[in-house]
């Protein structure tokens, strides 16, 4: 039987570490996002996320709905990042109004949200998802002035930050 062991310890230092090398190149805007998406890895969605918060991470990354508001229904109210792409108007709908950071993957997307933010008078925090050859949703890197002629256009939309996936699932 396969089973998952977590020391609590290791992973405070290991916390501490990637801290402490972010503050030594002085990079003082980087955030370290932990993803704690499929129910913490098994950890428990609600438990770990809030050991990670005792341990000084503040930012969340999340790959359904139901996590999202589940985070946020258990009190959490530090960022969220919705690390799939939605286009369907009631998941956008919901996700604005638990403010949880949208994923933007498509020009269908970014539409829609554009649509609703714009509707409801507000801006939107989003990430742009870009496939960088993986082949699991995002903007193609191969097309960069689709991407910009997108983002001009969506004027309620603001991005805060990019994300791929590795082009290759292994290494050689």
């Amino acid at each position: 039987m396969k089973s998952l062991i977590v020391q609590e310890n290791n992973l405070k230092s290991n916390i501490k570490i990637i801290k402490q090398l972010i503050n030594k190149n002085n990079e003082k805007n980087v955030k370290i996002i932990a993803v704690v998406k499929g129910n913490g890895y098994g950890l428990g969605l609600i438990n770990y996320t809030k050991f990670l918060i005792d341990n000084g991470i503040d930012f969340f990354a999340v790959s359904t709905i139901e996590e999202a508001i589940k985070l946020r229904k258990s009190g959490i109210s530090k960022k969220i990042l919705m690390l799939s792409s939605t286009s369907v108007e009631s998941e956008i709908i919901e996700l604005i109004e638990n403010n949880i950071i949208l994923t933007v993957g498509t020009e269908e997307a970014g539409n829609k949200i554009q649509e609703i933010a714009k509707e409801k008078n507000t801006q939107v925090k989003v990430h742009l998802k870009i496939d960088t050859g993986f082949g699991r949703h995002g903007f193609l890197y191969t097309e960069p002035e689709k991407i910009v002629e997108n983002v001009k256009k969506w004027t309620n939309i603001k991005i805060e930050g990019t994300f791929s996936h590795f082009s290759l699932s292994f290494y050689k």
